[in-house]
């Protein structure tokens, strides 16, 4: 693909006719510019939003739903057992500690949440683990799955989740959600680069973080065994503003 292809696609999905009207009645700025080089690099795959149907929109495989304020993608089960710093990466993070993977381009989501409302933060945190609480839009996220038996889940990410209190593992609710957007760094995206997409463990680079008491903490946060679906199953993720 030439220079001047991926030129025109990149300035298409950033002010085409699609995103510009959603711009417009967002009020809300789109991610950063991304070079032809990042493009390149990283094989990074920039959708322009089409409308599907009355406030109803598709960046790539992401659907967004204006009315409701929120966004729709395709993910699958990568763990069902063991330590966690992710909810979710994308297909360059961490998918060693991540319960859930998805192939979706980060970017893409960026800008999908954007144009829904969901605004990120001017004041990121300043490094992975920072004890600070992050600060963004709240979201809330549910997720839609099969289970072994064939039968159709709507859950909250909790439900699979267990956190380490002292020696015993108990169970996690009310986990409370903010879109941080993550942040950009040598005007690279760190979403895009390192694929970090919802952080279990305070981390700025991730777009969604956790801001709920335990989020500095990279050693408690475990997958609940037996209650996820297969690994490879897919699952539907739901983004949603909290109002």
């Amino acid at each position: 693909m030439t220079s001047r292809v991926l030129r025109a696609i990149i300035a298409f999905a950033a002010i085409g006719a699609g995103a510009a009207a959603l711009a417009q009645e967002a009020r809300t700025p789109f991610p950063p510019a991304v070079s032809v080089d990042e493009v390149e690099r990283h094989r990074l795959t920039i959708s322009p939003p089409e409308q599907v149907g009355p406030g109803q929109y598709r960046i790539g495989e992401i659907q967004l739903n204006k009315s409701e304020r929120s966004v729709s993608f395709p993910a699958t089960v990568n763990m069902n057992k063991g330590l966690l710093e992710y909810l979710l990466v994308g297909k360059s993070g961490k998918l060693h500690e991540s319960l859930l993977r998805t192939s979706i381009e980060p970017y893409n989501l960026q800008l999908a949440c954007l144009l829904v409302g969901i605004e990120g933060t001017e004041a990121p945190l300043a490094f992975q683990g920072d004890p600070a609480t992050p600060k963004g839009d709240a979201v809330e996220i549910r997720l839609l799955a099969k289970d072994n038996d064939g039968k159709q889940l709507a859950v909250a990410p909790e439900t699979w989740l267990t956190q380490m209190v002292g020696e015993t593992k108990r169970d996690v609710s009310g986990l409370r959600w903010v879109f941080s957007g993550s942040v950009v760094h040598n005007g690279r995206f760190a979403a895009q680069v390192g694929g970090s997409i919802i952080a279990l463990y305070h981390d700025p680079a991730a777009m969604i973080d956790n801001a709920s008491p335990g989020g500095e903490s990279d050693k408690i946060w475990f997958v609940k065994e037996g209650t996820t679906p297969s690994v490879g199953t897919p699952v539907t993720v739901t983004i949603k503003a909290r109002k």
